[in-house]
Formats: C-alpha cells, structure tokens, sequence
C-alpha cells in the first residue's frame, strides 16, 4: 500500500512539473525572455523544484542521507538520459550538433562534484556550500551573458499564466513535501536499503522526470542546445538545493550524511558528466564515437544501481 501511495503522489508530482515547467515557458516567451534564460535557468530551475522541495523536507523531517541521495541520484540519472536520449535521436546526431558552449557548465558541475568528494572526506568540508552557492552565481553569470535578447518588458496577457503558474507551483510543493514523508517512511519500512539508495532509486528519479519529459519534448524539435542547458542547468540548480538543505543542519554539515552507496552516485555522475563533456567537444565525424561513448554512460549507471543491491 506504501508503494503505491508512492507512486500515486509521484505521478501527480511529475505532471504538477510538467505543467509548471509549461507556464513558465509560456510565461517567458511571452515576457520576451531570451531562450539562454529560458532553457539554462527559468525551466532548468522550475523542474528542479521538485528536488529543492524533497531535498529541504528531507532534511527538516531528520534524514539527510536521503536528502543527500535524492541529489545525487538525480543529477546521475539526469546525464544517464541524456546518453539514452543520444542513441534514441541517433539520426539526428545529438551530442555533435550540441554546442560546445556547454562546455562551461560542464567544467562547473565538474568542480561541484570535485568539492562534494572533498566535503565527504571531510576535507574543506566548511566551504563547500560555499563554493555551491559561488558556482551557481558563475553559472548564471555565463547564462546572461549569452543570452543575446534585450526585451524584457512582461506583456499585460501574462496575468493569467502568473495565476496558474503560483497555484501550480504551490500544489507541487505540497506533493513533494508528501512524496518526501513517503520515501522516509519506506526507507523504515525496509532497513536492506539505505536512505541515500531510497533517496537516488526513488526521490532522485522520480524527481527527476520533469527533466526528462521536457528535454524529450525540445529534442523533437530539434533544439538541442535548450535540451542539453535543461538538464545541465538543472544538476548545477541541484547542488545548489544541495548547499542550500546544508543551512538546515545544525552543528554538522550534510556531506558527513554521505554513505558508500551515495559515494557510487557521485563517482558515478563524475564518470558519466567527464563522458558527456568529450562528446560535445570532439565534434568526430564518426558516429560510432558516440553510440559507444552512451553505452558507456548507460552501463555506469546500471552498474551503479546494481551495487545498491549487493
């Protein structure tokens, strides 16, 4: 019955994101927002909201391994589909026709993990939020900077879709917050599985699927370059709700939460983030390149999830 509690609040999660995520590009285009903030911040951050919510509730309910999970688990699983989404697009040579602009955000992620590990080690453990918060302003930083579009002035037809968009977002909160009381309590109910493995298998996914729904949707259209600032903006967003859920514990720090099935999350998404980043920039001429280059992503994560059951 806990199950499909669980899934029941999952679907209505991911289509409460779905249709936030669709306000707020209606909300954008409309408001003549430039497509580098729509992609990179606007959407990244609103289907994000589902981790920023369940990673803070985590927290505030006494479980920050499964906050600490939930992050990681999502940010993994986000690159793993987009290796997924590069072999269903084969034709449409994803990763080569995918700017190497990116290759910014890639660095940034790159270091956030490089001071997540750290953090885990206890090592600098008392800056690392820190350098979270500091590599998002950077990130942000780089987002305007390339966003070329100077009008920003809100047309009066907003008004409704900023209605919509408000009650949305606050039903979602409300369901995340559920979701979260929900993994917590499954992860009691069966002690075989740590939290940071409920918070990657069930909350990390799961949250993550306003991601994947939207970067399948841009692909269709061939706008590979939103489809990749999506999901990199969201894992860059990610680490930010994770610095973030770091303010709500008193006297320690939430990279102390981290277990060895969390630490196969972050090795893992640091493999599978340095493999997405030599496919956007090697532009090879040869396909097989990066068929191969997915596969090996695809099968870091299966490998992941697999050694949370041994």
């Amino acid at each position: 019955m806990d199950g499909i509690f669980f899934l029941v609040l999952a679907f209505l999660t991911i289509y409460t994101s779905i249709k936030l995520s669709f306000y707020g590009d209606v909300l954008a285009k409309e408001s003549k927002i430039g497509a580098a903030f729509v992609g990179g911040l606007l959407i990244a951050s609103i289907t994000s909201l589902p981790e920023f919510v369940t990673s803070i509730s985590a927290v505030v309910i006494d479980n920050p391994t499964l906050s600490f999970g939930d992050i990681v688990g999502s940010n993994m699983f986000n690159i793993f589909v987009l290796a997924v989404y590069n072999i269903y697009f084969f034709k449409s040579n994803f990763f080569r026709n995918t700017s190497k602009r990116y290759l910014i955000e890639c660095i940034i992620l790159l270091t956030d993990y490089l001071f997540i590990v750290l953090g885990c080690h206890n090592i600098l453990v008392n800056v690392v939020s820190i350098i979270l918060f500091f590599a998002y302003i950077v990130y942000t930083y780089f987002v305007f900077k390339s966003d070329k579009e100077e009008d920003k002035q809100i047309e009066k037809k907003t008004k409704h879709i900023v209605l919509k968009f408000i009650i949305t977002a606050v039903f979602m909160v409300f369901l995340s917050v559920l979701l979260t009381y929900q993994a917590d309590k499954i992860s009691h109910l069966y002690p075989k599985f740590s939290s940071s493995s409920i918070g990657a298998m069930l909350l990390g996914i799961t949250t993550s699927l306003p991601e994947v729904v939207t970067t399948f949707a841009l692909l269709k259209l061939n706008n590979f370059d939103m489809a990749t600032s999506n999901m990199l903006g969201s894992n860059i967003f990610n680490f930010l709700v994770l610095a973030i859920s770091d303010l709500f514990i008193k006297d320690n720090y939430i990279y102390n939460y981290s277990d060895k099935f969390s630490m196969f999350y972050v090795f893992g998404g640091i493999l599978i983030t340095i493999l997405f980043t030599l496919s956007i920039i090697s532009k090879s001429s040869n396909k097989i390149f990066y068929i191969v280059v997915s596969w090996i992503m695809i099968i870091t994560y299966l490998i992941v999830w697999y050694l949370q059951f041994v």
